[in-house]
């Protein structure tokens, strides 16, 4: 049984891996827990992210793209994901239970397209579907042939893009056979570099074709434990506000969120295109990437070509 890096903050290192959890009582969730939970249903926060990537708005949608997150489940009944989840999947246990209880995904999906609102936070793109896979269990672990599973399943939905806010420390051949077939039927992936405090990327953000994701803080700067090698672009990665699995609101850290970031960014670009969906599509998604990017501090293996954002599509 192999186990996953779930990317994001820890406060625990288990033996023999580096396995990261989330801290309900994190200091930037105690912060948190101090606003007034009516100032969420009066106003709409822009979260610091969202402000230097840009983001749509409910009328600016032309059509819907289908984006497919591999996580811990998303908590589709969160006020500001209204409508959003339009089909589930679990691979985890014999209940097959879809519901979030480790809050992980739950947040990717409030980066990625929180709705356009008058309150809570807004998301980068309003043009997607989300399909939800659960591959991560309750306590952060992960199968190998959970997530196998999961990722067999969004190809068979015939998603656009796959959103992979995890990673794997070492390769095998089912995780590299999958990831050719979906590149082959022209779905992006992209997947989170890892918080690896300055060693390689993981899997299978490593691979060819796969867009690796580092990430940010609010200086436009690389953080700490920010992962090297293969990195294609970065997104904000250090003090994230999105939603939470109870819904409410939380603050998060690593590049699982930065992922979700340019995910968002990528499906805005899509919804308005007209490209042939086929293994060439890849190619034309990451020339975008690349020239919207905007130039951020430090070398091409900790940063790569900078951070992608929504402008002159």
């Amino acid at each position: 049984m192999k186990k996953v890096i779930l990317i994001f903050i820890s406060f625990g290192i288990f033996v023999g891996v580096l396995y990261f959890s989330i801290s309900r009582y994190s200091k930037e969730e105690l912060v948190l827990k101090k606003v007034q939970k009516d100032e969420w249903d009066k106003k709409q926060h822009i979260p610091w992210g969202i402000n230097i990537v840009g983001n749509s708005r409910s009328g600016d949608v032309d059509k819907k793209i289908k984006v497919a997150i591999l996580d811990s489940g998303i908590n589709k009944n969160h006020k500001d994901l209204e409508g959003k989840v339009v089909k589930e999947f679990s691979s985890i246990g014999s209940s097959f239970s879809y519901e979030d209880n480790l809050g992980h995904g739950t947040a990717i999906a409030g980066i990625i397209t929180a709705n356009d609102n008058k309150f809570g936070v807004i998301g980068v793109t309003q043009s997607v579907e989300i399909y939800s896979a659960k591959v991560i269990k309750d306590d952060g672990k992960i199968d190998k042939k959970d997530f196998i599973n999961g990722l067999e399943w969004a190809i068979t939905q015939n998603v656009d893009v796959i959103n992979l806010s995890l990673g794997f420390q070492s390769d095998f051949p089912e995780l590299r056979s999958l990831i050719a077939d979906a590149l082959n039927k022209g779905i992006i992936l992209i997947a989170a570099s890892g918080n690896t405090y300055g060693l390689n990327a993981q899997l299978p953000a490593r691979y060819d074709d796969v867009i690796s994701v580092g990430m940010i803080n609010e200086e436009k700067e690389s953080t700490k434990f920010s992962a090297i090698g293969k990195i294609d672009f970065v997104g904000p990665g250090e003090n994230i506000l999105s939603l939470n699995n109870i819904g409410g609101y939380s603050y998060n850290e690593g590049s699982s969120y930065s992922t979700a970031y340019v995910t968002g960014v990528v499906a805005e670009y899509l919804s308005r295109q007209n490209l042939t969906k086929d293994k060439s599509i890849h190619l034309k998604v990451y020339e975008y990437l690349k020239k919207s990017s905007l130039k951020v501090n430090g070398d091409k293996n900790t940063v790569g070509y900078g951070l992608p954002t929504i402008q002159n599509m």
